[in-house]
């Protein structure tokens, strides 16, 4: 990890008198300071969109004296139901106390060692993240009012970036379809010790707020060389690479081509009720989605426009929300995303039966109701393909 140097930090903070600034840059030489420290931080999701957690709790440790070229550093993080998520500087790998499983990745690429929610707003992004807002020129820093957590008194500074948000632990553009964007990074330093304590993040794109709360510091705390290894779980644990188990998943839910769909019936958003039977068009797609699933919104308008463009012909599509029970809040959340296919909730059990664990999911019948296409996440062109030859037949 590259120290950074208080000369390379004067250069921009129009917005901070110079007091101000001294209190950014002592935060930063303190972080830079730390070798190996050990927090719990309780990340939080505002506004709660479904019925999944939207806080989470773990005790986090990092090792910042790895030599890795991914991250760093390493990290060890146990969660409060005992869950664990590993990276030594080479491998990677999780736990399951409840499903007795353990699955490994001895080659990660960056994103997936950067892929845990207690990776968000943690003491390693804000050691990343922090030099590079007092260094650019376009980003706005305010001090704003003091505030006082958990019986701590903290400055607080809000950082105002245009055409950019935080992910990796570095500032990523925007597609230029977005216009005005902007991204507010806010962060609480305690003024006893100038650690950090608190960080909230929200953007001008979504409701969406993300905070995170650390504490319960203690730096130079260690590790037991056990930690790092897969091995040390208990007989009977299924120890699988990472990548073996999902494609074992994805062949079991492929291995339901040619079968008959199993039986529904849901409520849909309007009141209504939808069985499997009632679904008497030539062809039937259902796709199985959740609030904010990134790969969900990126195919609302490619769905959209199938329905559009093929319902007519014998398509009917209706979207399966499976982690939702509060109809009004689905309603208004596919409001705001503009989604015009027909859809239906409370679809958990009927996604276990169609051996569905991710989304999206999508799953194409013909009249009989048999299965002709399953696929995890949208292939258009492959969909596309496989509505037309079905339509055609």
């Amino acid at each position: 990890m590259k120290k950074v140097t208080l000369s390379l930090l004067l250069v921009f903070l129009f917005s901070c008198s110079k007091k101000d600034k001294t209190i950014l840059f002592e935060t930063i030489r303190e972080l830079n300071k730390i070798e190996t420290i050990e927090y719990t931080s309780q990340v939080t999701f505002l506004p709660k969109t479904d019925e999944r957690n939207n806080i989470y709790r773990a005790n986090c440790f990092y090792d910042f004296r790895s030599k890795d070229t991914l991250l760093g550093a390493k990290y060890h993080f146990v969660s409060d139901n005992k869950n664990e998520q590993v990276f030594d500087g080479k491998k990677s790998f999780n736990s399951s106390i409840k499903e007795e499983r353990v699955l490994y990745d001895n080659k990660p690429k960056k994103y997936q060692v950067n892929s845990s929610i207690f990776g968000l707003h943690s003491l390693l992004e804000i050691r990343e993240v922090l030099p590079l807002f007092v260094k650019d020129s376009t980003i706005v820093i305010k001090k704003i009012k003091d505030t006082i957590i958990n019986d701590i008194a903290c400055h607080q500074f809000n950082f105002t970036i245009p055409d950019r948000y935080v992910s990796d632990q570095k500032l990523i553009h925007v597609s230029d379809n977005l216009k005005e964007y902007v991204y507010d990074y806010t962060i609480a330093i305690s003024k006893k010790d100038k650690f950090p304590i608190f960080v909230k993040t929200r953007n001008s794109n979504s409701d969406q707020v993300i905070s995170a709360l650390l504490s319960d510091f203690r730096i130079g705390a260690t590790r037991e060389p056990s930690v790092w290894n897969y091995d040390r779980f208990p007989d009977g644990y299924l120890i699988m690479n990472k990548g073996e188990y999902y494609k074992r998943e994805r062949i079991a839910m492929e291995n339901k081509i040619g079968s008959i769909a199993p039986d529904f019936k849901l409520p849909s958003i309007h009141g209504d009720t939808i069985s499997l039977p009632e679904l008497t068009n030539k062809l039937t797609l259902l796709e199985f989605w959740f609030p904010n699933c990134g790969g969900c919104v990126e195919a609302i308008p490619h769905i959209n426009e199938m329905q559009k463009e093929y319902g007519e012909q014998g398509l009917t599509i209706y979207g399966i929300e499976f982690t939702t029970t509060n109809n009004e809040r689905l309603k208004e959340y596919i409001k705001k995303e503009n989604i015009k296919i027909p859809n239906l909730y409370l679809g958990k059990q009927t996604a276990a039966l169609y051996d569905v664990y991710a989304a999206p999911t999508f799953v194409l019948l013909n009249s009989k109701k048999e299965i002709l296409y399953i696929h995890l996440g949208l292939d258009k062109d492959e969909l596309i393909t496989e509505i037309e030859k079905h339509l055609k037949a």
